[in-house]
């Protein structure tokens, strides 16, 4: 079964200011959406300071077949979002004295293989080693029962508490654990819990035959590179770890709500922003958020994928700030997660670089095709395809990069990250310093001699 990924968040260029007044870079973020297709599938966003709406449009088609503009009401699957959603319910139940989340698995979930090994709270920050390695026909409408049958058939990644690897299985093993605790489904449980408490309406599942107001088609790309329809799913499958529907504002509102109202909320939002450590190592992310830094301001983030959609938010607690895409594309030209940081730059006044493409000599183009090391056995690829610079990652998909003014590459579609190609007086390649999420500093990545 596809499941939704996360995204890694890292350090960009460090200032402290930031604008508290729409006004002051509207046109700035209107500029970064004018990069969406307008007569293609496209996005709503929705930005939320200190609890107002303050900046909330839209662009692109919510239908191609039918020419329908989305609008900033617009709903979407939102994908992994959803874990935010669950973490915070799970850690509601704790608050309320009802679980653990020291408690073992087995406590709730007996017969799920490993159960005894595993902790609630390793599910949470995905080192329970719990295996995403495990199919179903995207079809197949699936009960609880059947989903974690299905997860409990495949080994596990690695023993639990020892490493960290990003886990949809885990958090459809929360939905369960929400389900036994509650007497309710996992959606029903996350709407008492935590959805109604907070005043969210405009967030919630809906399962495959329901008719929803306002919930746009997904598309994704054809081999033609035009909008197609995606494979057909249930959105049962995803469960907790990714079913949840709803419109932008409902979710930037539902950041700003978690991270200032009173009562429990002050402690599940710490828990849920606080990075996870392996023994002595911290990885980026914490319990349904990714902790990080935009342009030296605290944020957490995260990101939701699913057959039709792509999603992103941004929140920075100490501004108030939350912004969040929506896409009804999996395949969109320009992705939710380079509209949501560039976007949060401008509206908290540290807009990444902004880049011009250029005409390159084709001699300049050609001398890049080779081998870069990043670090130990991992490689940077780039190849030329029709006259322009194609990169890759080992083995990862291909992305084309755009040439530049000042001596600068930056990915099509993206424009957070971005390369500076080093030659010698001959003009021949002798490395990349790659600048990773706009940041200032760069790492070298230096092309291997063989070449």
């Amino acid at each position: 079964m596809r499941r939704s990924l996360a995204a890694i968040a890292s350090l960009i260029w460090a200032t402290t200011s930031y604008a508290s007044d729409a006004s002051a870079w509207k046109e700035k973020a209107d500029a970064i959406l004018r990069e969406v297709s307008a007569d293609a599938p496209g996005a709503s966003v929705a930005v939320v300071e200190k609890g107002q709406l303050i900046y909330s449009t839209s662009r692109g088609l919510a239908s191609v077949e039918l020419n329908v503009p989305l609008t900033a009401a617009s709903r979407y699957r939102v994908g992994s979002l959803t874990k935010t959603v669950t973490a915070a319910a799970i850690l509601k139940l704790q608050a309320d004295g009802r679980l653990n989340v020291d408690d073992p698995l087995a406590k709730w979930l007996p017969n799920f293989p490993g159960s005894s090994e595993i902790t609630i709270r390793e599910l949470l920050n995905h080192t329970s080693g719990v295996s995403d390695a495990w199919d179903a026909p995207l079809a197949d409408v699936l009960s609880t029962e059947q989903r974690l049958a299905l997860i409990g058939k495949t080994h596990a990644d690695f023993l639990p508490g020892t490493d960290w690897r990003y886990s949809n299985s885990g958090y459809m093993l929360l939905g369960a654990v929400l389900e036994k605790v509650t007497g309710l489904s996992w959606s029903d449980a996350e709407r008492k819990l935590v959805l109604d408490p907070l005043g969210i309406d405009g967030l919630g599942y809906h399962d495959d035959s329901a008719v929803v107001r306002g919930l746009v088609p997904g598309y994704t790309s054809g081999q033609d590179g035009r909008p197609a329809k995606p494979a057909l799913y249930s959105i049962s499958g995803p469960g907790a770890a990714g079913a949840l529907d709803g419109d932008a504002a409902s979710v930037a509102t539902l950041l700003h709500r978690l991270g200032t109202s009173q009562g429990p909320w002050p402690a599940i939002f710490k828990s849920m922003t606080t990075r996870t450590r392996v023994e002595k190592q911290e990885v980026p992310y914490g319990m349904g958020t990714m902790p990080g830094k935009l342009h030296g301001i605290s944020i957490v983030e995260h990101a939701g994928g699913i057959e039709g959609y792509s999603a992103y938010y941004v929140y920075a607690k100490g501004q108030d700030l939350a912004v969040v895409v929506l896409e009804n594309s999996d395949s969109p030209k320009v992705t939710s997660r380079s509209l949501a940081r560039r976007i949060a730059g401008v509206a908290l006044g540290v807009p990444y670089r902004t880049f011009e493409p250029a005409a390159w000599p084709v001699q300049k183009i050609n001398a890049l095709a080779g081998s870069y090391v990043i670090e130990g056995d991992s490689r940077h690829i780039i190849a030329i395809h029709d006259g322009a610079p194609w990169i890759r990652r080992d083995g990862g998909p291909e992305k084309r990069l755009v040439p530049a003014t000042g001596n600068v590459l930056f990915y099509a579609g993206d424009g957070t990250d971005f390369i500076e190609p080093v030659q010698d007086g001959d003009g021949v390649m002798r490395s990349l310093k790659f600048h990773s999420d706009g940041e200032a500093s760069f790492r070298v990545e230096a092309r291997e001699k063989s070449d």
